[in-house]
């Protein structure tokens, strides 16, 4: 059914559900990183901040597919979307305006709001706290060789580590669209790979080799974003299957320096000043 449902919208509309966004990357990754600031509008629109959103912005402004995910403590939404614009005055700037976020900040406005087209609600998904202890608790292990990368550095493998920390994965489906879904289950088992307990409607549908991207937003907040490709599904010695993610890439996702890269680290350009929001 085009646009949101009644109940769609109620959900979308509250500020304490936790909304991520999914975009094309130029290179060929989906790009995945929470935007708190997101809202529902209206049945057919939603609506965010633009702040600290570099590769997002440009993402959508380059490539405008993009799909939401709002994630709450029993249920999950997914919406696919096309990007109109940013809006630099109107209803929707004062509405952000007049938030204590906005309106108190002696630092920063709303600025611009980006506006999204709604195309499409996804059914709910259950988010499923009890695969996040289920996969904490059984044993996976993978051999991996002695000069692994350190994709994950300790900080972020410990993001991934909780059990309460929000945790979301991107593919980019068959018709070139951005999907996204919840993963409670998915835990770190090296430095570069990530297992995936559960979410059989997701990754049984994907080949080996498709790109993915996996974002965790922890309780201070931080949020870090890894970037790699599936391999397929494995077992367990004590039978259980799960799916397993060979990581490429990491960023940081959040302030103070949202979307810098961690691994592969990029040469210093001399530049000590931070891209506009």
């Amino acid at each position: 059914m085009p646009g949101l449902s009644q109940a769609g919208f109620k959900f979308l509309k509250n500020p304490a559900v936790i909304k991520f966004l999914a975009t094309l990357g130029e290179d060929g990754y989906p790009n995945l990183v929470p935007v708190l600031s997101t809202i529902a509008w209206d049945l057919d629109t939603l609506c965010f901040v633009r702040f600290m959103i570099w590769k997002t912005r440009r993402n959508l402004e380059e490539r405008n597919k993009v799909a939401v995910g709002g994630f709450g403590l029993l249920k999950s939404l997914e919406v696919s979307g096309e990007f109109v614009g940013f809006e630099k005055s109107g209803a929707r700037l004062e509405y952000f305006n007049n938030q204590s976020l906005y309106r108190y900040n002696a630092y920063f406005g709303a600025g611009q709001v980006g506006v999204i087209k709604v195309i499409e609600q996804k059914e709910w998904i259950k988010t499923g706290l009890w695969r996040a202890v289920h996969a904490r608790l059984i044993s996976v292990s993978d051999h991996n060789p002695d000069n692994e990368p350190e994709v994950m550095p300790p900080v972020v493998q410990e993001k991934f580590q909780r059990w309460l920390s929000v945790k979301y994965v991107s593919w980019i489906d068959g018709s070139g669209k951005p999907r996204l879904a919840p993963v409670p289950g998915a835990f770190p088992i090296s430095k570069s790979r990530i297992s995936i307990l559960g979410d059989e409607q997701i990754f049984k549908k994907l080949t080996p080799e498709t790109k993915l991207s996996l974002s965790v937003l922890s309780t201070e907040p931080n949020a870090y974003q890894v970037k790699g490709r599936f391999l397929g599904m494995r077992t367990t010695g004590a039978g259980t299957c799960y799916y397993l993610v060979e990581l490429e890439k990491s960023y940081s996702a959040g302030p103070p320096l949202a979307g810098e890269q961690i691994y592969p680290p990029e040469p210093w350009d001399g530049s000590l000043s931070l891209p506009l929001p």
